[in-house]
């Protein structure tokens, strides 16, 4: 198993993107394993998710104006987790950059960190994105319990074929009143990966606790649904 690699996590809307990508950052930085978590979304869910204001200079943007200076752009939040996301003031969010600058980021991010988790927005319009799934060992990719998101599959299918073996479908069980067997059977994908329906999900993010940590039978189910997307993810 290679324990190095840009994994960029994609899907539709409202499918369990941001979340998945939260808990298995911080999964991993709990087994001993440092992790940057990227978010290229405009207005990022990572700062109310751990509770922290990114300032203008310690964002994203700053990180890929900057990258020479990663260590002094970088978010740390954790023991081995650090954070790459928009900034607080999301006006500074609209500065242009090149290619070659986002993809000299990703690179040293790679080679700085053992994993670099990428929450990629659905919109296929982010450059961090694009060059994050260009660049990917793995796309896990999300299935959410909505109609629009098997909308959203169909529209995007040429994009994910693209993507070849690096992707592989992650069942996010959003609701518990989706019948998420038709809608895999309708766009004929089979899930590697199911993670169970958490019915605290919303409360626990409100109150910035990751359901990584939630305790019970559902919690310990949702730590194995994470630890085998890992094993996935770098096989």
């Amino acid at each position: 198993m290679n324990d190095v690699g840009i994994h960029a996590i994609w899907g539709a809307p409202r499918s369990g993107k941001t979340t998945l990508a939260v808990n298995l950052a911080h999964a991993v930085s709990r087994s001993g394993k440092s992790v940057c978590l990227i978010s290229p979304e405009p207005y990022s869910e990572l700062s109310a998710i751990f509770g922290v204001s990114i300032p203008r200079n310690r964002s994203l943007p700053a990180a890929i104006r900057g990258f020479d200076n990663l260590k002094q752009t970088i978010l740390k939040i954790g023991n081995l987790l650090y954070i790459l996301a928009a900034p607080t003031n999301a006006d500074a969010f609209d500065d242009s950059y090149s290619d070659e600058q986002v993809k000299l980021l990703l690179e040293l991010c790679d080679i700085t960190f053992d994993n670099v988790v990428v929450d990629c927005p659905s919109e296929a319009n982010s450059l961090t994105a694009a060059w994050a799934m260009s660049k990917a060992s793995s796309v896990p990719l999300c299935m959410g319990g909505q109609t629009s998101c098997a909308v959203w599959y169909s529209a995007n299918a040429r994009a994910i074929k693209a993507l070849g073996n690096k992707v592989f479908y992650v069942s996010t069980v959003t609701t518990s009143d989706y019948d998420y067997n038709a809608m895999h059977e309708l766009l004929e994908v089979s899930p590697t990966v199911t993670i169970p329906h958490i019915a605290q999900a919303t409360l626990l993010q409100n109150e910035r606790r990751l359901i990584y940590g939630l305790v019970g039978k559902k919690g310990r189910l949702y730590r194995e649904a994470l630890s085998q997307i890992y094993e996935v993810m770098n096989t």
